[in-house]
Protein backbone atom coordinates (compact mmCIF):
# COMPACT_ATOMS: atom_id res chain seq x y z
CA UNK A 1 0.00 0.00 0.00
CA UNK A 2 1.47 3.38 -0.94
CA UNK A 3 2.40 5.59 1.37
CA UNK A 4 -0.22 8.55 0.08
CA UNK A 5 -3.32 5.67 0.18
CA UNK A 6 -1.93 5.28 4.22
CA UNK A 7 -2.35 9.04 4.57
CA UNK A 8 -5.85 9.09 2.51
CA UNK A 9 -6.85 6.47 4.96
CA UNK A 10 -6.07 8.14 7.96
CA UNK A 11 -7.33 11.36 6.91
CA UNK A 12 -10.54 9.90 6.13
CA UNK A 13 -11.16 7.52 9.72
CA UNK A 14 -9.39 11.35 11.71
CA UNK A 15 -12.78 13.11 9.74
CA UNK A 16 -15.11 10.32 10.69
CA UNK A 17 -13.95 10.41 13.95
CA UNK A 18 -14.20 14.09 14.07
CA UNK A 19 -18.08 13.86 12.79
CA UNK A 20 -19.08 11.26 15.22
CA UNK A 21 -17.24 13.88 18.29
CA UNK A 22 -19.57 16.69 16.94
CA UNK A 23 -22.43 14.22 16.76
CA UNK A 24 -22.20 12.76 20.09
CA UNK A 25 -21.87 16.60 21.78
CA UNK A 26 -24.39 18.19 19.74
CA UNK A 27 -26.75 15.10 21.11
CA UNK A 28 -25.58 15.25 24.50
CA UNK A 29 -26.08 18.99 24.82
CA UNK A 30 -29.76 18.83 23.13
CA UNK A 31 -30.51 15.91 25.84
CA UNK A 32 -29.69 18.17 28.77
CA UNK A 33 -31.51 21.11 26.93
CA UNK A 34 -34.28 19.06 26.50
CA UNK A 35 -34.39 17.46 30.39
CA UNK A 36 -34.18 21.17 31.52
CA UNK A 37 -37.26 22.05 29.14
CA UNK A 38 -39.01 18.91 30.44
CA UNK A 39 -38.29 20.19 34.35
CA UNK A 40 -39.51 23.47 33.05
CA UNK A 41 -42.38 22.41 31.33
CA UNK A 42 -43.44 20.34 34.39
CA UNK A 43 -43.31 23.42 37.00
CA UNK A 44 -45.19 26.26 35.20
CA UNK A 45 -47.70 23.31 34.18
CA UNK A 46 -47.41 24.15 29.84
CA UNK A 47 -45.46 26.43 27.32
CA UNK A 48 -46.44 29.82 29.01
CA UNK A 49 -47.16 30.46 32.39
CA UNK A 50 -48.19 33.65 34.27
CA UNK A 51 -44.65 35.15 36.23
CA UNK A 52 -44.23 38.42 37.88
CA UNK A 53 -42.44 40.32 35.95
CA UNK A 54 -41.10 44.45 37.00
CA UNK A 55 -43.09 46.99 35.33
CA UNK A 56 -40.91 49.91 36.09
CA UNK A 57 -36.95 49.55 36.91
CA UNK A 58 -36.50 48.67 40.57
CA UNK A 59 -34.02 49.74 42.67
CA UNK A 60 -31.94 47.59 45.39
CA UNK A 61 -33.97 48.60 48.14
CA UNK A 62 -36.94 49.20 46.35
CA UNK A 63 -39.98 47.58 47.84
CA UNK A 64 -42.04 45.31 45.51
CA UNK A 65 -45.48 46.18 45.17
CA UNK A 66 -48.75 46.26 42.32
CA UNK A 67 -46.64 49.94 41.39
CA UNK A 68 -44.04 48.36 40.08
CA UNK A 69 -44.83 44.53 39.63
CA UNK A 70 -47.96 42.35 37.82
CA UNK A 71 -48.45 38.98 36.32
CA UNK A 72 -47.63 38.50 32.58
CA UNK A 73 -47.16 35.21 30.59
CA UNK A 74 -44.33 34.35 29.38
CA UNK A 75 -42.94 31.10 27.37
CA UNK A 76 -41.18 29.13 30.01
CA UNK A 77 -38.64 28.53 27.25
CA UNK A 78 -37.57 32.30 27.60
CA UNK A 79 -37.71 31.85 31.49
CA UNK A 80 -34.58 33.51 33.08
CA UNK A 81 -32.77 30.43 34.91
CA UNK A 82 -34.28 30.11 38.55
CA UNK A 83 -36.96 30.11 41.10
CA UNK A 84 -39.55 32.76 39.34
CA UNK A 85 -42.47 34.25 41.00
CA UNK A 86 -45.35 32.73 40.29
CA UNK A 87 -47.94 35.08 42.77
CA UNK A 88 -47.30 38.86 44.31
CA UNK A 89 -47.94 37.23 47.92
CA UNK A 90 -44.46 35.46 47.59
CA UNK A 91 -42.81 38.53 47.50
CA UNK A 92 -45.55 40.80 49.57
CA UNK A 93 -43.65 43.16 51.89
CA UNK A 94 -40.35 42.11 50.40
CA UNK A 95 -37.53 44.26 48.43
CA UNK A 96 -35.14 44.10 45.64
CA UNK A 97 -31.83 43.17 46.90
CA UNK A 98 -30.32 44.17 43.72
CA UNK A 99 -31.60 46.49 40.90
CA UNK A 100 -34.15 44.96 38.64
CA UNK A 101 -34.85 46.22 35.01
CA UNK A 102 -38.35 46.75 33.52
CA UNK A 103 -40.29 43.77 31.93
CA UNK A 104 -37.88 41.18 34.10
CA UNK A 105 -39.12 38.61 35.50
CA UNK A 106 -38.73 38.37 39.36
CA UNK A 107 -36.72 35.89 40.49
CA UNK A 108 -37.10 34.95 43.96
CA UNK A 109 -33.20 34.70 44.83
CA UNK A 110 -33.16 38.64 44.04
CA UNK A 111 -35.61 39.96 46.40
CA UNK A 112 -35.28 39.86 50.21
CA UNK A 113 -37.53 40.67 53.56
CA UNK A 114 -35.85 43.76 54.06
CA UNK A 115 -35.58 42.90 57.88
CA UNK A 116 -33.49 44.82 60.06
CA UNK A 117 -31.07 41.74 60.28
CA UNK A 118 -27.43 44.09 59.21
CA UNK A 119 -26.73 47.68 61.82
CA UNK A 120 -26.51 50.28 59.37
CA UNK A 121 -23.88 53.06 60.95
CA UNK A 122 -25.81 55.84 62.04
CA UNK A 123 -26.07 58.76 59.56
CA UNK A 124 -25.31 55.76 56.70
CA UNK A 125 -27.86 54.32 54.31
CA UNK A 126 -27.55 50.44 53.08
CA UNK A 127 -27.78 50.11 49.54
CA UNK A 128 -26.93 46.88 47.72
CA UNK A 129 -25.26 46.52 44.25
CA UNK A 130 -24.82 43.69 41.81
CA UNK A 131 -21.09 42.14 41.83
CA UNK A 132 -18.74 39.13 41.39
CA UNK A 133 -15.85 37.56 42.34
CA UNK A 134 -13.58 39.07 40.05
CA UNK A 135 -15.15 42.95 40.66
CA UNK A 136 -14.94 42.11 44.18
CA UNK A 137 -11.02 41.47 44.56
CA UNK A 138 -11.43 37.99 43.24
CA UNK A 139 -14.02 37.22 45.99
CA UNK A 140 -12.14 38.25 49.09
CA UNK A 141 -14.71 41.20 50.15
CA UNK A 142 -16.18 40.18 53.25
CA UNK A 143 -18.99 42.00 55.79
CA UNK A 144 -16.94 44.68 57.47
CA UNK A 145 -14.31 44.89 54.83
CA UNK A 146 -13.81 48.65 54.02
CA UNK A 147 -12.93 49.19 50.24
CA UNK A 148 -12.62 51.98 47.69
CA UNK A 149 -15.48 51.71 44.88
CA UNK A 150 -15.09 52.61 41.68
CA UNK A 151 -17.39 52.46 38.48
CA UNK A 152 -16.35 52.06 34.64
CA UNK A 153 -18.51 53.54 32.27
CA UNK A 154 -19.82 53.22 29.30
CA UNK A 155 -16.70 55.27 27.42
CA UNK A 156 -14.17 53.26 29.08
CA UNK A 157 -13.48 55.89 31.95
CA UNK A 158 -12.90 54.56 35.64
CA UNK A 159 -14.33 57.25 38.06
CA UNK A 160 -14.07 56.82 42.09
CA UNK A 161 -16.82 56.82 43.90
CA UNK A 162 -15.82 56.66 47.48
CA UNK A 163 -13.06 55.59 49.71
CA UNK A 164 -13.41 53.35 52.59
CA UNK A 165 -17.12 51.91 52.08
CA UNK A 166 -17.80 49.50 54.74
CA UNK A 167 -19.28 46.51 53.17
CA UNK A 168 -22.32 45.53 55.59
CA UNK A 169 -22.90 42.18 53.78
CA UNK A 170 -22.82 40.05 51.16
CA UNK A 171 -24.65 36.78 49.80
CA UNK A 172 -21.80 34.38 49.75
CA UNK A 173 -21.85 34.79 53.93
CA UNK A 174 -20.47 36.49 57.09
CA UNK A 175 -16.78 37.54 57.76
CA UNK A 176 -15.72 33.82 56.64
CA UNK A 177 -17.84 34.01 53.36
CA UNK A 178 -19.02 31.20 53.27
CA UNK A 179 -21.76 30.49 50.97
CA UNK A 180 -20.85 30.18 47.46
CA UNK A 181 -19.45 32.77 44.68
CA UNK A 182 -20.01 36.54 45.49
CA UNK A 183 -23.54 38.07 43.65
CA UNK A 184 -24.18 41.70 45.33
CA UNK A 185 -22.78 43.33 48.12
CA UNK A 186 -24.33 45.74 50.41
CA UNK A 187 -22.40 48.92 51.28
CA UNK A 188 -23.18 51.52 53.95
CA UNK A 189 -22.94 55.39 52.45
CA UNK A 190 -23.62 58.43 52.61
CA UNK A 191 -27.63 59.60 52.05
CA UNK A 192 -25.96 61.87 49.19
CA UNK A 193 -23.77 59.39 48.22
CA UNK A 194 -26.95 56.53 47.64
CA UNK A 195 -27.98 58.16 44.31
CA UNK A 196 -24.82 58.39 42.84
CA UNK A 197 -23.70 55.14 43.61
CA UNK A 198 -27.45 53.57 42.17
CA UNK A 199 -26.98 55.93 39.16
CA UNK A 200 -23.69 54.47 38.76
CA UNK A 201 -24.54 50.60 39.29
CA UNK A 202 -26.98 51.05 36.64
CA UNK A 203 -25.06 53.18 33.47
CA UNK A 204 -21.75 51.28 34.67
CA UNK A 205 -19.98 48.37 36.00
CA UNK A 206 -19.14 48.83 40.14
CA UNK A 207 -15.26 47.50 40.89
CA UNK A 208 -14.44 47.14 44.30
CA UNK A 209 -10.82 47.71 45.47
CA UNK A 210 -9.32 46.64 48.94
CA UNK A 211 -6.59 49.35 50.25
CA UNK A 212 -4.38 48.44 52.55
CA UNK A 213 -4.95 47.83 56.34
CA UNK A 214 -3.16 51.03 57.13
CA UNK A 215 -4.56 53.46 54.47
CA UNK A 216 -8.30 51.82 55.25
CA UNK A 217 -7.86 52.72 58.96
CA UNK A 218 -7.43 56.48 58.20
CA UNK A 219 -10.50 56.88 55.88
CA UNK A 220 -14.11 57.40 56.21
CA UNK A 221 -16.52 56.38 54.48
CA UNK A 222 -18.06 58.56 51.50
Amino acid sequence: MSKDRVQLIIAGVSSALAVLAVFMYTATVRAEAGMARAEALERYGGDRAQVLVATTDIDAGQELGPSNTALMEWAVDLLPQGEVALDPSQVEGMVAQVALKQNEPVLLERVGTGSARIAVPEGLEAVTVSSDDVLAVGGAIRTGSLVDVYVETGEGKIVQLGKHILVLETNSGGKEGVGGDITWVTLAVTPESTQELLSASVRGTIHLVLPSSSAAKGGESK
